[in-house]
């Protein structure tokens, strides 16, 4: 499987934090425009291609702005292609250099085997709080009802915090063709969230 981080092909400029609402609260990216923020992608992200492609900076530089379509004042573009950035788009591209795809994926992974284990948990309804008191002969097995309902009561607060996180994927994109392993459900989710975002434009 081969997996990008919030990656901008496909996506117009206008809608791209729209589709990662994660990048809206990163305080590095905030001075910036979409478009100077899909540019620092290009450039900067450790699956960009031209990071991966590209070693290096000042033909990087140059190749981002055509693939991100950012187009600058004349002054701000000199700057850029010698590679001396204003403040903000250096610290967003400090900040874009340091996504961690592998812990992210395994963040996402560990996400999900939460929600998985929940299901599990709420299919088997009462039976899976079957308890034991006493030994021997004199073993009484019963139904802890209470135990169950705090767990179902605290599962249901958790339940829109995972869903959230589930929707946004981390940033995640799979750009291998191929569905993560054990993912259908989380995938349904983000399927459904992005295609009304595009309904909407």
């Amino acid at each position: 499987m081969k997996i990008s981080l919030f990656d901008p092909r496909g996506i117009k400029a206008e809608n791209y934090r729209s589709r990662y609402p994660e990048l809206d609260r990163v305080p590095e990216f905030s001075d910036l425009l979409s478009k100077a923020l899909i540019f620092v992608w290009w450039y900067a992200n450790p699956t960009s291609p031209l990071v991966i492609g590209i070693p290096d900076d000042y033909e990087r530089v140059q190749e981002a702005l055509r693939m991100s379509t950012y187009t600058p004042s004349k002054t701000e573009k000199e700057n850029i292609l010698k590679l001396q950035f204003n403040s903000s788009m250096a610290v967003a591209i400090k900040k874009m250099s340091e996504f961690d795809p592998g812990a992210r994926y395994k963040g996402y992974k560990m996400i999900k085997t939460i929600f998985d284990h929940y299901e599990k948990l709420i299919e088997q309804g009462p039976d899976a709080f079957i308890a034991t008191e006493g030994s021997g002969n004199k073993a009484v097995t019963y139904i802890d009802y209470p135990r169950y309902v705090t767990t179902s009561a605290k599962i249901a607060e958790e339940i829109p915090s995972l869903l959230a996180k589930l929707e946004e994927g981390f940033g995640i994109v799979d750009i291998s063709g191929k569905q993560k392993d054990g993912d259908e459900g989380a995938s349904s989710i983000r399927d459904w969230h992005m295609s009304k975002e595009d309904n909407n434009d």
